[in-house]
């Protein structure tokens, strides 16, 4: 059995941040990131951790500074030549009596031979190379965190693919720094057919061969698994039930804020709250929990707060006041922690119950799982013409229809209904564009095939066993199926093996060019929880993670 820990995305970077700030004198300090290092840092460093640490402030590389005298300067950024050039001018003004540069990639040796130049005063300290070009979500989900992915897919390997380099470049760098971050050899990568997946994975290869820096030692056999978004474009279209799924698809989540400012009964310090494992541990056990046990849990948190509460009523000596002053940053964190899920909770109850939630739902598992193109066509129609639902709902069934349907149903009646109930031509045309995108000439086999029979039987038993709330969650990722066939070497037709094979994989890193999503991620950890034993684990990430909104601008803009 391997000594080698199973792997956590979240523990590289407070390892790194702790390495960064000790490996400076004390005293107080500034950390300055750039837009990117902004989002790894806010779900690993709590405002608490930052200040034990002596960071006085945490701000943006270029924003302009004043100078503070005897305050020293972290710079934590990624290794571009913009980041670069600021850093330069930064050093020029010396706003800081010292400067220690961190970069979270490889730099080139231009970029320090121009940060050389820069430093006239002697003020650069130290330049490190942290590689963690990364965003750390769950412990087993990561994201680059970058746009335009879909167009990016889709454009490769055609004449268009010079327009969009830079998105591939920005992928590449990211999904190599997660094997330097865990010291991960490269051992097996396997890649679906689409150009971008193929080239994604040569490239790794060649990259990881050509520096010695990925030389890694392993005892635990490691692959590196690429797909395209475009071979499950089901999963992004359905209603989610599970909590960070659902914050997500009805509130969008961006860097891990939740914006509530507008939603009926929410206070002003609620307008904008966070929602990150790292600051709160009531959402780190309960963001797979589905909707219905998350409000009997937060009925819970709410049941010990006021508990708490009025166990702090009872004061009634000195030694009893100097007891609650002890405790009260904890119990004012706890406040707003309760009434943050509160809040959270009653929007997304409202958002059910205004959008009909269930009864749309329940139509698209059916969609996504079951064949029975008569009794959905006539759903499907009613639906189109109820007022009472919302276009985008509309807009969902009708490409989860046109997507099963494509070659055996009438989509254009659909699209016509469609048009009837409301839904504009712009939207309309979203369902060509997907049926381009990933209908079934495009994407790769698998996504309904045989998946039917067992779907339909897996439907029955579900509902007759565990009750008819688990109509909700009847669809099973086509990743799923992709998870199983690589932990027992079976590699699909439509992959291809660029590198290594034979000995079957411990740790199984998936990459998903076009974005990854919430339910696919709590698939994944399901899968590491129930394998833990077999010392199997997966990590999942991707260029972005979607909502329907996010997938369906991305698609649109093909």
């Amino acid at each position: 059995m391997s000594m080698e820990p199973p792997l956590n995305v979240m523990d590289p970077l407070p390892s790194l941040l702790s390495k960064m700030i000790s490996c400076t004198s004390t005293g107080m300090k500034t950390l300055l990131l750039d837009p990117s290092t902004t989002q790894s840092v806010s779900v690993s460093l709590s405002k608490t951790n930052a200040n034990a640490q002596e960071l006085y402030l945490i701000d943006l590389l270029g924003k302009p500074q004043q100078a503070v005298g005897g305050m020293k300067a972290l710079i934590y950024v990624r290794p571009t030549i913009e980041n670069v050039e600021m850093i330069c001018r930064e050093v020029r003004e010396a706003n800081y009596s010292e400067y220690h540069v961190f970069f979270s990639n490889i730099l080139p040796e231009s970029f320090l031979s121009l940060l050389a130049k820069s430093d006239s005063d002697k003020l650069i300290r130290q330049v490190h190379e942290y590689p963690l070009d990364y965003v750390p979500i769950n412990k087993d989900l990561f994201t680059i965190n970058i746009g335009g992915s879909v167009g990016m897919s889709q454009c490769w390997g055609t004449s268009r693919e010079r327009g969009v380099q830079t998105i591939m470049e920005r992928e590449l760098q990211g999904l190599l720094s997660m094997f330097l971050s865990f010291k991960k050899p490269i051992q097996t990568v396997i890649a679906s057919a689409e150009p971008a997946c193929q080239y994604i994975a040569s490239e790794v290869i060649r990259r990881s061969q050509e520096d010695d820096i990925y030389v890694f030692r392993s005892s635990r056999p490691t692959q590196l698994l690429v797909v395209d978004r475009s071979s499950d474009p089901v999963t992004p279209l359905l209603s989610q039930w599970t909590y960070q799924a659902m914050v997500h698809e009805l509130l969008g989540m961006n860097n891990n804020r939740v914006i509530l400012k507008g939603a009926p009964g929410v206070k002003q310090d609620l307008e904008e709250v966070v929602l990150a494992s790292v600051h709160d541990p009531f959402y780190d056990a309960n963001k797979f929990s589905n909707f219905g046990e998350l409000g009997e849990n937060i009925k819970g948190l709410l049941d010990e707060y006021q508990k708490e509460t009025r166990q702090n009523q009872n004061i009634s000596t000195i030694a009893d006041m100097q007891r609650f002053m002890e405790r009260y940053p904890a119990f004012r964190s706890q406040s707003h922690n309760v009434s943050k899920h509160v809040a959270l909770m009653g929007e997304l109850a409202r958002l059910v119950d205004v959008c009909q939630l269930m009864d749309v739902s329940a139509f698209e598992q059916e969609l996504a799982c079951t064949d029975a193109h008569a009794e959905h066509l006539r759903e499907l129609v009613e639906k189109l013409a109820n007022p009472s639902i919302k276009t985008p709902d509309k807009v969902r069934l009708g490409l989860l229809y046109a997507l099963r349907y494509e070659n055996t149903g009438n989509v254009s009646m659909v699209k016509q209904h469609m048009s009837n109930g409301g839904v504009p031509p712009d939207k309309i045309a979203l369902v060509d564009t997907m049926l381009r995108y990933a209908g079934s000439k495009s994407r790769a086999p698998g996504l309904y095939g045989k998946r039917d029979t067992f779907s339909a039987l897996k439907k029955n038993l579900i509902s007759s066993v565990q009750g008819v709330a688990n109509v909700y969650s009847q669809h099973v990722p086509l990743l799923a199926e992709t998870i199983k066939g690589a932990f027992r070497g079976r590699v699909p037709e439509h992959m291809k093996a660029y590198k290594g094979g034979g000995e079957l994989p411990k740790d199984l890193f998936i990459y998903m060019v076009g974005g990854t999503t919430y339910e696919e991620a709590r698939m994944v950890a399901e899968f590491n929880r129930e394998n833990e034993k077999n010392g199997l684990r997966v990590i999942l990430g991707g260029s972005t993670i979607h909502n329907s909104c996010s997938f369906l601008d991305e698609v649109r803009a093909l």
